[in-house]
């Protein structure tokens, strides 16, 4: 049976954490490691996760950001397969037994799934962008089908609803530069190396929506924006490998950091 090792980096998750880690020790699927990266935590986190000693490898670091603690996370798995796993959110029971059985029948390098959002008051929804279809992509369709939402949206930024073959991401890291879209970045590679993905309509991963004070607004809008730009360095880099390197495509990437910044602060206003 094949091992899948979850990473889960936390940072001050000490409301989260325990669901979180319940969601994974109660899985189905019974050849687990659970990597948890504590990013130096200054709230309970750590006292949250002791009782979980034994059940969970715990490893610790200074505070030096996600990208980092995935950095560590991807150097100490063992499994053949790796998934990401935020402190806030989910999975559920039979997450991690039905991604691997959709990945030994399909033979895809990557088993991409689809999620629900988790709200505050309890309400449980799909996201508007959830796949309607199971479809089979190999690499001649990424060009249509992949490739063209690093363009011009954000759905196959996150690392996390993805089921990862460990030998196709040996070498890569997480970019520490950035404060944000490391995993966007992190993804262009991983799906530039990838020859064949699968898109799963199961909804078993939960994305919790957590509301952020207004200050943490401000910092992460700028944040954002200058990830962004670094991002947009990224994907040029990427036209040219893809075969796309248009000036339709390169107008698309030089927006892309506006307009997503001015998508995230309507969002803000409207909240």
């Amino acid at each position: 049976m094949k091992k899948v090792s979850i990473i889960v980096p936390v940072y001050n998750g000490e409301a989260t954490i325990a669901r979180c880690l319940d969601s994974l020790l109660t899985q189905t699927y019974p050849c687990l490691e659970i990597l948890v990266i504590d990013d130096g935590s200054s709230d309970r986190t750590r006292s949250v996760l002791e009782p979980y000693r034994g059940r969970i490898h715990l490893l610790c670091q200074t505070h030096s950001g996600v990208a980092a603690a995935r950095n560590m996370g991807l150097q100490r798995a063992a499994g053949d397969f790796l998934l990401f796993v935020d402190a806030d959110d989910f999975l559920g029971c039979d997450c991690v037994e039905r991604v691997v059985q959709k990945q030994r029948e399909s033979g895809a390098d990557l088993v991409r799934f689809s999620y629900q959002l988790v709200y505050p008051d309890g309400r449980i929804q799909e996201p508007i962008d959830s796949f309607t279809e199971e479809v089979f992509l190999p690499k001649a369709a990424f060009t249509e089908q992949i490739y063209p939402y690093f363009l011009s949206s954000i759905r196959f930024n996150a690392v996390w609803a993805t089921l990862y073959p460990r030998e196709l991401l040996a070498g890569l890291t997480f970019p520490t530069s950035m404060k944000t879209a490391e995993d966007a970045a992190f993804s262009l590679e991983v799906y530039t190396r990838a020859q064949s993905v699968l898109l799963s309509m199961d909804a078993v991963y939960f994305y919790v929506q957590t509301p952020t004070g207004l200050t943490r607004r401000g910092l992460g809008l700028l944040d954002k924006y200058r990830a962004n730009l670094q991002l947009s360095g990224y994907l040029l880099e990427k036209l040219r490998v893809w075969g796309m390197d248009s000036f339709p495509n390169r107008l698309k990437t030089y927006l892309r950091p506006l307009m997503l910044t001015i998508h995230k602060l309507r969002r803000l206003l409207q909240e």
